[in-house]
């Protein structure tokens, strides 16, 4: 009786053989170029405007805010279970503060699919305000992401509503001239002012001074509590917050 081993030559061959295939995961290997793994968070670099969570389909990105003193400590999720690893977000995040790492390595329960980082944001005092070196260009409206500000060039007019507002700061970041900054609100008096004193005698807190022979008009600040009324009883509507 004979027996015939077919293959045992090229088994035998092949123990002096490099192999051909990798020794992961022995041996550890680079991801490719431009490989779209897990994701990575800084949020060192995050102003909290959103927009990652705004572009996300899946909504894999998620935020939650808590008030503390002095401003809000804020936590972004990022689920890697919902995540088609696109890269919007990180497309999107003008501060650099999404990366798309190199790690494919995410084989795990749910919790450990999960990058969430928790910091606290200051909120600055006031609202963006523009100073008289403002040319109009219109860049704070186009990356604010909630789309608070409005600018008119034809009339070289600039608003921003105080309701939309996130205070983010990326307007005044991107603002060219630099005369963008978080100013407290103040009462000002504009063109059309016929100095009645009118605003002074309605202050509650006598904050106002109107003196009509010399067409002159000044509102102390430290005493002024943003209440409104001279604004209300103005005739001119000269007067604005």
């Amino acid at each position: 009786m004979s027996f015939s081993f077919p293959y045992l030559k090229y088994a035998l061959g092949n123990l002096t053989k490099k192999t051909s295939c990798d020794m992961y995961p022995v041996v550890k290997k680079e991801a490719a170029a431009h490989y779209r793994g897990r994701i990575a968070y800084d949020s060192t670099k995050c102003v909290n405007c959103g927009m990652c969570m705004k572009v996300c389909s899946p909504g894999a990105i998620t935020r939650t805010e808590e008030p503390v003193e002095g401003g809000k400590q804020i936590t972004y999720r990022f689920d890697l279970t919902s995540c088609t690893f696109c890269a919007m977000c990180q497309d999107f995040c003008s501060e650099k503060a999404i990366t798309l790492t190199g790690d494919y390595e995410m084989v795990g329960r749910a919790e450990e699919l999960v990058t969430e980082e928790t910091y606290f944001k200051a909120m600055p005092a006031g609202l963006p305000g523009i100073s008289d070196d403002c040319v109009f260009c219109g860049l704070c409206a186009k990356n604010c992401p909630e789309e608070a500000i409005t600018v008119d060039r034809p009339n070289k007019s600039w608003t921003v509503d105080e309701d939309k507002c996130i205070k983010c700061g990326k307007c005044v970041s991107k603002c060219p001239k630099k005369c963008l900054s978080f100013q407290m609100p103040q009462v000002k008096c504009g063109e059309g002012c016929v100095f009645c004193g009118l605003c002074a005698k309605n202050c509650p807190e006598e904050a106002i001074t109107v003196d009509r022979p010399n067409k002159s008009w000044t509102v102390d600040t430290d005493k002024c509590v943003l209440c409104g009324k001279c604004v209300s009883k103005c005739p001119k509507k000269c007067l604005k917050l």
